[in-house]
């Protein structure tokens, strides 16, 4: 068997009429597209949706489906995880690629029924969660979030850190839960970090509008096609997304709807706006009510939203997990606000220089100092508008060289947008 240096040589040629073989070159190579653009894709091309279907045989570890999301026993998956460590255990290794069949090429969505058996250690957490939206709401009165209006729903946001904060041993047992991070580690390997966001949706609550989720899902259809085809499909892999379901959900009460297969739409993270694709999103969603302890994972490509809450009496209450790659970090620590401001004098000399003021000149200079990415951030502080980030640390570099502030005033900027990203 060829391995190596000479599989590789293999690889780099091909035969040519059958009498030899000559390298491939850049004109051998298939062509991609840079950016897409989001009149590229039409509704119609949705369609094929229609002929997906999900059969118990596609995914043998399974229970089966409901509407095409994939549904597994939490009392059988914690059988499966009860053996040696999970580097070793063959079970495991057999139902994490199962579940990255489901997640990538399948339905993108998974539920695990009784994921959190515990009901008592449950309810007790949503004790903790309650009593926190009680301080913050009382602090803060009237403040909505991006996702709807003050009154309609409550959120927490860094609800993983409030917790662990507020009650550590509370915390301690609720995240010792083997299937939330076997199910993140099957999709993004060792070293995930977790982070979370209580919702609590109230009756009479409206549905979201469609949409895909972080990284590329929170950005606005101008920003998105500034990255490259490829990333589109890979921001895919740096994220997976969950919801424990701390209350029983019954359909009236709006648990989140799904379009399964759509993360595999190449223009998912472009199309969800359209009006025309979100009036086919609310003929063709799949839905299924939740209990108590259930837990939901899923692409974030994936386009889904929170329902109605029809009901007369549930408050909707999950708390969103949202578990990220090791590799979403850079190799080094730099502290980019001492940067900003060690390098804002020769900007704005430069800017100035060149008579008309725009900073649009020197822009491979800003980008190659400030941090480009609005997360992470404080979301209490640093809350987005809509479905677009907060102003990030390049954009703040950019706004002060346009308005030509001094180095001491910009030094005070940088301060208070440094404080807004702060935890506490």
């Amino acid at each position: 068997m060829l391995s190596g240096p000479a599989l590789l040589s293999r690889l780099a040629c091909r035969r040519v009429g059958g009498t030899g073989l000559r390298n491939l070159s850049s004109h051998d190579a298939p062509k991609h597209a840079l950016k897409l653009q989001p009149e590229q894709q039409r509704v119609s091309s949705f369609f094929p949706i229609d002929s997906n279907n999900t059969f118990a045989t596609d995914f043998p570890l399974s229970e089966g489906n409901l509407s095409n999301i994939v549904l597994y026993d939490g009392k059988k998956v914690r059988g499966l995880l009860s053996g040696p460590q999970v580097s070793t255990n063959e079970d495991y290794n057999e139902l994490a690629s199962e579940w990255i069949r489901v997640l990538d090429s399948g339905p993108g969505v998974l539920v695990v029924k009784d994921a959190f058996p515990d009901h008592e250690l449950l309810d007790q957490v949503t004790t903790a969660f309650e009593e926190i939206i009680k301080e913050e709401e009382e602090e803060n009165e009237g403040v909505g979030d991006h996702f709807s209006a003050a009154g309609n729903n409550s959120r927490i946001w860094n609800a993983q850190e409030k917790l662990c904060v507020k009650n550590p041993a509370l915390f301690v047992k609720y995240m010792n839960n083997p299937i939330l991070t076997a199910c993140s580690r099957s999709w993004l390997g060792p070293d995930f970090q977790v982070t979370s966001q209580v919702n609590s949706s109230h009756p009479g609550s409206a549905a979201q509008d469609p949409h895909c989720d972080y990284h590329l899902g929170f950005r606005s259809n101008e920003q998105v096609v500034e990255y490259p085809a490829h990333v589109h499909k890979m921001s895919q892999y740096l994220t997976l997304q969950g919801a424990i379901a701390h209350v029983d959900m019954p359909l009236e009460s709006g648990p989140t709807t799904f379009l399964p297969y759509s993360q595999n739409f190449e223009r998912n993270y472009l199309t969800w706006r359209d009006p025309q694709f979100i009036e086919y999103y609310k003929m063709r969603n799949c839905q299924l009510p939740l209990d108590k302890g259930d837990a939901v994972f899923f692409n974030p490509g994936l386009i889904h939203a929170a329902g109605d809450n029809l009901s007369e009496n549930v408050d909707r209450l999950a708390n969103l997990v949202q578990i990220s790659s090791a590799f979403g970090q850079p190799m080094e620590t730099l502290d980019r606000y001492r940067m900003c401001k060690a390098a804002y004098p020769s900007m704005l000399e430069l800017v100035n220089s060149e008579g008309h003021g725009d900073p649009a000149h020197i822009l491979a200079a800003i980008e190659c100092t400030a941090f480009g990415n609005a997360f992470p951030t404080n979301l209490d502080k640093d809350t987005p508008q809509g479905s677009s980030p907060p102003p990030s640390q390049k954009d703040k570099l950019y706004e002060a060289l346009m308005m030509k502030l001094t180095p001491y005033e910009f030094g005070q900027w940088m301060d208070a947008h440094k404080g807004l990203r702060e935890s506490v």
